[in-house]
């Protein structure tokens, strides 16, 4: 598997278009204006990490790392040689892992030298704060794509888990938060989203944020299995 991941690491690093749009990206990051005081910078960088950024480089991720796979009939042979269907789909989820943590490590050096050019005073500990933060960005990130996967490999259409992955990214808080207001229920708190916004702030207060443990069990773990289950089942052409 390691060698699978490896190969798929370096096509993902060889594609030009992935270059070009992460480099915009984290260009449109650098250039944003700062804000006035420290704690405004840090929670409008928070608010972009979990954003805007993290939208803009699932696009090539996905691109890279499932869509090229499927079309040039890479899966198929790994399967075709051997090598189990649970393996390709953890292989892949480590894939993403592996970019997502690496991208987000650079745009996180941006941001401590945006902040340090803008004159911003940001303490150790609110820098601390940032890069759990980002931390809980990647996480955020594995488990949308680990539904985005299990459409993918459940019904072999790389549209489908794009599209899928696309709508979570853009509107999944936003619609969940609307449907607790409306039915004064914690469908938003016991969410994903909402675990890991839980998490992160008691983490951030100097405590333990269990939510972590439920929202990587139960969320992805879960969306884990379903995919074996289903992609055990699902009928291929080798």
């Amino acid at each position: 598997m390691i060698n699978v991941i490896r190969a798929d690491m370096g096509r993902v690093f060889r594609n030009r278009s992935f270059y070009i749009i992460v480099l915009l990206v984290l260009v449109f990051l650098a250039t944003r204006e700062s804000q006035d005081t420290a704690p405004e910078q840090m929670e409008y960088m928070k608010s972009y990490l979990s954003s805007f950024l993290l939208f803009g480089v699932s696009i090539p991720v996905f691109l890279g790392i499932y869509t090229d796979d499927f079309n040039s009939g890479s899966v198929i042979n790994l399967i075709g040689k051997g090598m189990s269907r649970k393996k390709v789909i953890f292989a892949k989820l480590l894939d993403v892992a592996v970019v997502l943590i690496a991208f987000y490590s650079v745009a996180y050096v941006i941001i401590l030298i945006k902040n340090m050019a803008a004159g911003i005073s940001v303490t150790p500990n609110q820098n601390l704060s940032l890069l759990v933060f980002t931390l809980f960005c990647v996480l955020r990130g594995i488990g949308f794509f680990a539904v985005a996967s299990l459409i993918v490999f459940s019904t072999w259409s790389t549209s489908g888990g794009m599209t899928t992955l696309l709508v979570l990214l853009a509107s999944s808080k936003t619609i969940l938060r609307l449907l607790q207001l409306k039915f004064t229920k914690p469908i938003y708190d016991r969410s994903f989203d909402g675990l890991l916004d839980a998490a992160f702030a008691r983490f951030d207060a100097g405590h333990f944020g269990w939510h972590i443990i439920p929202a990587i069990v139960i969320y992805i773990g879960g969306t884990v299995l379903l995919s074996m289950i289903l992609f055990k089942k699902k009928e291929i052409d080798l």
